[in-house]
């Protein structure tokens, strides 16, 4: 897959890249979430990785330039790829990440306004390879926990995060086991 660093290299989807932005500047307040799916191979990662991150850095989307992006992989422990992923665009740590994470109230989003500065930044939380949650974790609690935690941050009003989630094609029907 190419990367941030191989956008020089990445040509040929700038369409498609205009459209992911376009789709994440309309995002409604109480839906902040946008998912890429594609059939496995299709360059679902390198779209967002070698294009819309870029995009969104160069300001592409109204006010994209002053944004946080968090990149990560749920592997089999989602929750802790999560936290690690905030500990790298995080400035001044927050002793209280993990508990904030953990709070079934608040979550994402608290943790996300801890360390997000004070100005009008928001953070974009790119989770690639998505159907990981889905054939790596071995606990369906611990699934769950971490598939409710996005739900509300994505759903919570004034939240400051968007999420983009790269799925494959092949795994659509394993999050509709969870209509909320």
């Amino acid at each position: 897959a190419f990367d941030e660093a191989d956008t020089g290299y990445f040509f040929g989807r700038n369409a498609l890249i205009s459209q992911v932005c376009r789709r994440l500047a309309e995002l409604p307040p109480d839906s902040r979430l946008l998912t890429v799916v594609g059939p496995s191979g299709s360059g679902k990662s390198s779209l967002v990785r070698a294009g819309v991150i870029p995009a969104l850095r160069r300001g592409d989307v109204p006010g994209s330039e002053k944004w946080f992006i968090a990149r990560m992989l749920p592997g089999a422990f989602p929750l802790a790829e999560l936290e690690m992923a905030l500990l790298g665009v995080t400035f001044d740590v927050p002793d209280t990440l993990t508990t904030l994470l953990n709070d079934p109230r608040q979550g994402l989003a608290a943790a996300v306004k801890t360390i997000l500065p004070d100005d009008d930044s928001e953070l974009v939380l790119v989770i690639d390879q998505f159907e990981e949650v889905f054939t790596l974790v071995d606990f369906e609690d611990e699934r769950r926990a971490f598939l409710n935690m996005l739900q509300r941050a994505a759903t919570t009003p004034g939240s400051r995060l968007r999420i983009v989630i790269a799925l494959r094609a092949d795994f659509y029907d394993r999050p509709l086991v969870y209509p909320e």
